[in-house]
């Protein structure tokens, strides 16, 4: 599984830290209002590269509106 998509796998871990860390930062309320920022968009481009990282069959498998 990891050999077939490694992209997913990749972004998938990245988000899981990116997400933790934003919630660890927000907990803490000091000034990390551009560290914020940075991680909440790390969590779009990294969720969006799992979102959009397909293998050969789900693509052929796939309907045609995704």
């Amino acid at each position: 599984m990891f050999s077939k998509n490694w992209l997913r796998t990749a972004s998938a871990v990245g988000l899981l830290i990116a997400c933790v860390s934003v919630v660890a930062q927000s907990m803490i309320k000091n000034d990390f209002g551009n560290q914020l920022y940075f991680g909440t968009s790390l969590i779009a481009v990294f969720g969006y590269l799992f979102l959009t990282s397909r293998t050969k069959e789900e693509e052929r498998d796939s309907p045609w509106w995704w």
